[in-house]
């Protein structure tokens, strides 16, 4: 905790210039209002955002010669939160000082709708839950649509990016609070789908956790190891002309290895950070409640769980489908409670809205509906090994319609790129699947028509 309130505000500042962006902050629900000695200084920075500029450390003292440059150790995430505490506290004991002070008879009732509306703000910032007055409290709305319009003129996702274009064109990319379920056969690239979001929030200066019961830790280190090192800002920062071989990495043989000690020297240099929890010993199951303890305890902003079905309900259920069903509403609650995207994966069954040749539909999860019934959108993956392409289909789009992608995929390379031109009717509500998908589902549906 920092000494003062002034203190606070330099903090959190500090920590978006040297982000070089925003984002957090607006996620965090940070607004102008938030600061008391610091405005210009934040208005200095939406200025930037909005005329396209760079937000660094030159430009920033050269606007504010007399700003005091503290690099805080802490995370902006960390730091946000603070201030809205102290925020709330200064306003709260400013209105009783006032209120105590020139309290009469007389003016009874006008300090204590005075001091209501300040305990009213006090609680809908930090109360589990809020009562938030639709008509009434509409500017702090608007607030928020202007930051979302900035980050998407930037070019930039408003939540966290998932590394494929198409999702987080309609998707926002991963929102606080949601959660996101990939459904694939075996060896279609569901994991690989899942760890392409994790490094993506890693790369985004994100702590993330992945929670796999079924690779080991030399498996998942040399997986990631290809997938980042297959990114150009990564071969740019490390001077890598190529990605690691996967399977040279799981052999120990193949590369060079001082170079491999400089890409991990440079993964560890960021702010970002990537932990693994995966079994030691197969007899012992994660449990929702570990995932939780976790999520607390390492302050992790967003979770991956490669598979649902591996995890260990805190009952004991002797049906498979009630075993999933309790797990689905554990992760759900994590994600609401603790306010960070919640990444699940499921198998894909054969049956039901099998359409050949194309991902699976949301209603293909195995065991169980209730993954797909509790997520916000279900993507479906299915791997063309011989045109090295992984199609994803969106299902479930719980704020916009079903839509397809098409990803350039090259696993052993790490490459999994979206190749899909993005269309500007998605903001019209007019994407559709594309024409083959649409002829698949047609035909298919024409036949039970006439069974």
């Amino acid at each position: 905790m920092t000494d003062d309130f002034g203190s606070v505000e330099n903090l959190v500042l500090a920590a978006i210039v040297e982000e070089g962006s925003p984002k957090k902050a607006f996620q965090a629900g940070i607004t102008r209002d938030d600061f008391r000695m610091y405005e210009e200084e934040w208005d200095w920075i939406i200025e930037q955002l909005e005329r396209s500029r760079a937000i660094n450390w030159r430009r920033f003292q050269q606007a504010f010669p007399d700003f005091t440059k503290i690099v805080p150790k802490e995370r902006l995430q960390d730091l946000v939160e603070e201030l809205k505490r102290e925020s709330a506290f200064t306003s709260l004991t400013s209105v009783i000082e006032t209120v105590a002070a020139d309290l009469t008879p007389e003016n009874t009732i006008e300090k204590a709708e005075q001091l209501r509306d300040v305990v009213g703000d006090v609680l809908r910032l930090h109360s589990p839950m809020s009562d938030v007055l639709l008509t009434s409290d509409w500017k702090s709305h608007l607030t928020e649509i202007k930051n979302i319009r900035l980050l998407r003129e930037q070019g930039v996702a408003p939540g966290i990016p998932t590394g494929f274009k198409s999702l987080d064109h309609h998707w926002g990319g991963q929102i606080p609070g949601r959660v996101i379920l990939v459904l694939g056969r075996p060896g279609d690239a569901k994991s690989m789908t899942l760890a392409k979001f994790f490094i993506s929030s890693f790369l985004d200066n994100r702590r993330v956790g992945i929670f796999s019961p079924e690779m080991n830790e030399h498996e998942h280190r040399c997986r990631v190891a290809t997938m980042l090192s297959s990114i150009p800002e990564v071969q740019q920062e490390v001077g890598l002309k190529k990605a690691f071989r996967n399977r040279a990495l799981m052999d120990g043989t193949g590369f060079n290895e001082k170079t491999y000690k400089r890409f991990w020297q440079y993964l560890e240099s960021r702010s970002g950070e990537m932990i693994l929890h995966t079994r030691k010993w197969r007899r012992t199951k994660m449990t929702p409640t570990f995932i939780e303890s976790r999520i607390d305890d390492l302050g992790l902003e967003a979770i991956y769980i490669d598979p649902i079905y591996k995890l260990k309900s805190a009952r004991k259920r002797s049906v498979k489908r009630e075993e999933i069903e309790d797990l689905t509403d554990a992760l759900q609650e994590i994600g609401e409670s603790f306010n960070i995207p919640v990444v699940i994966s499921n198998q894909a069954h054969r049956q039901g809205g099998n359409f050949r040749g194309n991902a699976p539909s949301k209603d293909q999860s195995f065991n169980s509906d209730a993954p797909v019934q509790e997520a916000d959108h279900v993507i479906g993956v299915k791997h063309f090994d011989d045109e090295h392409m992984i199609r994803l289909w969106c299902s479930k789009n719980r704020f916009g319609s079903p839509f397809t992608a098409n990803v350039k995929f090259f696993p052993n390379i790490g490459i999994m790129e979206d190749v899909t031109p993005i269309g500007e009717s998605y903001y019209n509500g007019k994407e559709d699947l594309d024409e083959a998908i649409k002829a698949q589902i047609e035909k298919e549906l024409a036949e039970e028509v006439e069974a």
